[in-house]
């Protein structure tokens, strides 16, 4: 069968699904291509997501069109999250219009709103994993069975929505296939032309986090397999080598939700054959509570350049009630003291904009952790109560959030916050600390004059800052392009940096 796979542009970053669906369908003999959408005018506010309706909102539909007129697809697949889904709905209803095919909505989005199966021109949704389930659905579409029953996918057949519980989550990772990079690179070449390219090695979360949708699809997948699966080392290591054969690679990171949790040994192992296999500088995601000092020395020996470690919070009472973080300023300014001994770079992952009684006080907070903690990079986004995710109730709980049908959800968290504060001028002093935050950390003799600096009315201006410094800090000091690679990579960037500048 002809399978369209279709995702919303993301700026210099891989769609792992994408890839991952890709090398499974072809695995069992189906044609696969890819296409990525762009936005004319992206949505960066609830106005314009409301005015939006009903309105053109593709940069190129005519693109998006052509490709499906020649490829002539049986089934159109969409990697969905939050956010994105106004610009796919929108796609899809006149897609339908013009062709004749079968459309699949898959990702977060559908996973935690279900009832987008509703939706006019949806057929079906896949509510969970899908790399077992999508092609089974696929499979029994081709052979003339019951598609609509396949296990994890909501389905409409006969003007009768079929709701189709979970299928187990998949046991071993090793046997997946390596993921098809190039069916996304022929849809967005710039993403080949970057040294910095993206890898899973595992599965799962097991924390409780209340602004992640781990915890809901944790409970979602109960007692259906276990929820943390990693692969080997050795098929990491192959995977790595091959990409690092057919594409330009600097520089290697690990997009796992935790890299640093891993079974007994499996660090050791790895670091080893990296070191002799790869050689690249290499990132990694990590927590503090399961840092240990010994892997910080085990993985800087093979590599390692930099840590995305989670601080969420300075405020150590809200960190702990409102994010169930548990864990102490104190654990985390000694991790990150011993990163910093082992001279590896730390990108601080924060969030601002909380649904408390004093939302400033704490971002202030936030920022004095930071500057304890020294880290390349300060990064941040506001607070997004995400559909599935426990601190959206607790939002609503507290008076900071209305969740209902007139709810909209944008496509980046770091533009402007969905909560409701005390005044216009406390939401406004919230999202320009957010945007100041990593230039404050970067000088810390600003300081003393972030609470006059947030007042005043400077948001897109500060934007514009936020996006100046945050494009430095990835570019030049934490993934710095080799010189063979310079000139392919900065027209790539410099074309995501006009990008970025429309959504201020």
């Amino acid at each position: 069968m002809r399978i369209l796979l279709a995702c919303k542009e993301m700026i210099a970053f891989e769609r792992a699904a994408i890839m991952a669906l890709s090398s499974t369908l072809k695995r069992d003999g189906h044609e696969v291509k890819a296409v990525v959408i762009k936005s004319a005018e992206p949505l960066t506010s609830m106005k314009m997501v409301k005015d939006k309706v009903g309105k053109e909102g593709l940069e190129n539909p005519d693109g998006v069109f052509k490709i499906v007129s020649n490829f002539q697809p049986q089934v159109i697949g969409y990697s969905v999250m939050t956010g994105e889904h106004y610009d796919i709905l929108d796609l899809n209803r006149r897609l339908k219009n013009s062709f004749n095919f079968i459309s699949v909505m898959g990702g977060p989005h559908p996973t935690f709103n279900n009832q987008v199966i509703e939706e006019d021109g949806i057929d079906a949704i896949c509510t969970g994993e899908g790399d077992n389930s999508f092609p089974e659905f696929i499979r029994r579409i081709e052979s003339g069975e019951d598609y609509w029953l396949t296990e994890t996918f909501h389905t409409k057949h006969n003007q009768k929505i079929y709701r189709n519980p979970l299928g187990k989550l998949i046991s071993d990772l090793n046997e997946l296939p390596f993921p098809d990079r190039q069916v996304l690179y022929d849809a967005d070449p710039n993403l080949a032309n970057i040294g910095n390219k993206s890898f899973i090695t595992a599965r799962g979360c097991p924390f409780k986090c209340t602004y992640c949708f781990n915890n809901q699809y944790n409970g979602n997948y109960k007692g259906l397999g276990q929820i943390l699966r990693t692969r080997s080392p050795e098929l990491v290591i192959e995977e790595i080598e091959r990409v690092k054969d057919d594409f330009p690679l600097d520089n290697v990171t690990f997009n796992d939700d935790i890299f640093i949790l891993r079974p007994n040994g499996w660090i050791k192992k790895f670091a080893k054959l990296y070191k002799r296999k790869i050689g690249l500088p290499f990132n990694i995601t990590a927590r503090p509570s399961v840092v240990k000092k010994e892997d910080i020395k085990t993985l800087k020996d093979c590599g390692l350049t930099y840590v995305w470690l989670g601080i969420e919070c300075g405020d150590e009472e809200i960190a702990n009630k409102v994010f169930m973080r548990t864990t102490s300023n104190e654990t985390i300014l000694k991790v990150a003291k011993w990163f910093h001994e082992n001279n590896v770079k730390i990108i601080a992952l924060n969030i601002m904009g909380l649904p408390v009684d004093n939302p400033f006080e704490v971002d202030l907070r936030t920022i004095d952790l930071n500057l304890k903690i020294k880290p390349a990079l300060f990064s941040c986004g506001l607070l997004y109560p995400f559909p599935g995710t426990a601190i959206a109730k607790i939002a609503i709980e507290s008076g900071h959030f209305t969740e209902d049908d007139n709810t909209v959800y944008l496509e980046s968290n770091k533009h402007s916050s969905m909560l409701t504060f005390k005044s216009e001028k406390e939401k406004m002093m919230v999202e320009n600390a957010q945007k100041l935050g990593g230039i404050v950390v970067e000088f810390p003799f600003l300081r003393p004059f972030v609470r006059f600096l947030c007042s005043l009315p400077l948001t897109n201006f500060y934007h514009l800052l936020f996006y100046i410094h945050l494009g430095y800090c990835h570019k030049i000091r934490l993934n710095p392009p080799k010189i063979r690679n310079i000139t392919k990579e900065l027209p790539v960037f410099w074309s995501y940096f006009r990008t970025l500048l429309r959504k201020t």
